[in-house]
C-alpha cells in the first residue's frame, strides 16, 4: 500500500499515488481463535518438577548440546480435530492441551516461589466466517499499521467456539482425567450458560498465530484478488508475494505445512521447472515408502 497498490480510496486519505488499484490488499484477513478451559492439578507435573531453576538449566544446556532431555519438547502437542456439532461437513474445532500454565515460570526458593502446577485445554475455532483487515495510519513506513482482526463477528463463529469449550469440558471430565484433574479453575463450574462462556472468552481468548489471507489468490475478474495461480501480482509485472497472505481461505489446521509448500511451489515457478506427470508423481511417492 505504501508503495501505491491497493485501495485508491484508502490511498488517497493518505496521499499516496496509485500505481496499480487492487481492492483487495489489505482485506480478507483470517485467523484463528482460541479460548481456554483451565484445571488446578492435583499434583505437580514434571514440567514442575523441571522448571526448578538448577534443573532448567541443566535441562537447556542439554538439549542444546546433545539435543535430548525435556527441554527438547514443549508441554503441548496433544491435539483433536472435531466436528462442533454432527450436520458440519469438516472438524471445526481443534483441541490443544497445554500441560503446564502458560505463566510457568523458572523458581528457586527462597528467591522466587513455585508456580501453581496446572494444565488446560484449548479449544480453536477452525472455520471462522469473520474476516478482519489491515489499515494504514500513515505514509511514513516507520508507523505500523492498524490490524482489526474483527475476531468472532458472526454468530456461527461464537456459536462454534462455545461448543468447544463444551467438548474440552467433557473430554476433562472422563475418569483418564481424573487422576490429573483437582478442580477447573477457569471460568469454573458454575459458568455453564452461554452468556457466562462468552463473558468468559471475551476476557481470554487469545489469536493462535495463523493470519492468512490479505493479498489472497484469484482470477483477474475477480475484483478482490491481489495475486494469480502463479502468485503474480496482478497488473505488476516480475512482482509475486509468496506467503500466507495469498491463501483464499483458512485451512482447518495449523498454516506452516501449507506455506512451506507454497514457498517451494514458488521455487519451481520461479526456476521454470516442469511439473511432474501424475504418475511420475505416484511412483516417485511408492519409491519414497
Amino acid at each position: 500500500m505504501l508503495s501505491g497498490v491497493g485501495d485508491p480510496a484508502e490511498l488517497a486519505a493518505h496521499d499516496i499515488a496509485v500505481k496499480v488499484p487492487l481492492l483487495g490488499v489489505g482485506k480478507n484477513l483470517q485467523d484463528h481463535i482460541s479460548a481456554s478451559i483451565a484445571y488446578a492439578r492435583k499434583a505437580s507435573g514434571p514440567f514442575h518438577h523441571a522448571m526448578r531453576f538448577d534443573r532448567i538449566v541443566l535441562a537447556l544446556a542439554r538439549a542444546y548440546f546433545y539435543g535430548k532431555g525435556i527441554a527438547t519438547e514443549l508441554p503441548t502437542g496433544r491435539m483433536a480435530f472435531l466436528k462442533s456439532r454432527p450436520e458440519v461437513a469438516l472438524p471445526d474445532v481443534q483441541l490443544i492441551f497445554n500441560a503446564a500454565p502458560l505463566t510457568a515460570t523458572a523458581y528457586l526458593w527462597p528467591f522466587r516461589r513455585p508456580y501453581a502446577d496446572a494444565f488446560a485445554c484449548r479449544a480453536v475455532v477452525l472455520r471462522p466466517e469473520s474476516r478482519g483487515w489491515l489499515e494504514l495510519v500513515s505514509p511514513d513506513p516507520k508507523k505500523p499499521l492498524r490490524i482489526r482482526q474483527n475476531f468472532l463477528a458472526t454468530e456461527n463463529d461464537w456459536k462454534t467456539l462455545r461448543a468447544g469449550l463444551r467438548i474440552v469440558r467433557d473430554v476433562c471430565r472422563q475418569t483418564p482425567m481424573q487422576a490429573f484433574m483437582e478442580r477447573e479453575i477457569a471460568p469454573g463450574e458454575n459458568a455453564t450458560t452461554d452468556a457466562a462462556l462468552e463473558a468468559h472468552i471475551r476476557a481470554t481468548c487469545i489469536t493462535v498465530h495463523h493470519p492468512l489471507g490479505t493479498c489472497k489468490m484469484g482470477v483477474a475478474s475477480d475484483p478482490m484478488a491481489v495475486v494469480d495461480a502463479e502468485l503474480r501480482v496482478h497488473g505488476i509485472e516480475g512482482l509475486r508475494i509468496v506467503d500466507g497472505s495469498v491463501m483464499p481461505d483458512l485451512v482447518g489446521a495449523n498454516i506452516n505445512a501449507p506455506i512451506i509448500m507454497i514457498a517451494e511451489k514458488a521455487a519451481d515457478l520461479i526456476r521454470g521447472r516442469q511439473l511432474l506427470e501424475p504418475a511420475r508423481m505416484a511412483a516417485v511417492e511408492h519409491a519414497r515408502q
